[in-house]
């Protein structure tokens, strides 16, 4: 009983249920309360002892069979089919993302041509011009006025000459 004793104790340790001033007591008032305690903790070590046992048989009797090769087999065509249906459902969802944007990239484009189309549909309006004429009798006072006109916006379109002078030709868009 004694060694079961020190097992248990040293069990408690191991698995902190004792604290090292409970053990002290423990030794010193050895009651009938501690003998029923380890008395249990010994049944639950030898039962460990029993099951680590019974594990390590099993392990012995099944390394060797076809059904146990077969079941591992089988785990690992698993595990390998379960990595590449992974890589699969990445693939398809990167697939996804890329086609989304296309799809996206494409409705924009569809929306700018129809929007160019509508406005190519659209009749030009004519534009409208506004007319000017300026007579000179030398190059340099036509050359003065057509200036003053240009900084107004009037685009000179012809010129001629006449007799002693010259005429110029202006036009402007209506506004």
């Amino acid at each position: 009983m004694k060694i079961s004793t020190v097992s248990a104790v040293c069990l408690g340790l191991a698995l902190g249920c004792f604290s090292s001033s409970a053990l002290g007591q423990a030794e010193n008032n050895a009651g009938p309360d501690l003998a029923k305690v380890l008395a249990k903790l010994d049944k639950v070590v030898a039962g460990l002892a029993k099951v680590s046992e019974d594990l390590a048989k099993l392990q012995k009797t099944n390394g060797g069979s076809a059904k146990d090769r077969s079941i591992k087999s089988l785990s690992s065509q698993l595990s390998s089919l379960k990595k590449t249906t992974d890589s699969l459902a990445a693939n398809l969802a990167n697939q996804a993302k890329a086609f989304n944007a296309a799809t996206d990239l494409l409705e924009q484009l569809v929306a700018l041509q129809s929007a160019a189309a509508k406005k190519a549909a659209q009749p030009d309006t004519p534009v409208k011009w506004e007319y000017k004429s300026i007579f000179g009798d030398s190059r340099v006072a036509l050359e003065e006025e057509m200036n003053a006109f240009g900084k107004e916006g009037w685009e000179f379109f012809n010129i001629t000459s006449f007799g002693r002078g010259s005429a110029a030709f202006a036009r402007m868009p209506v506004k």
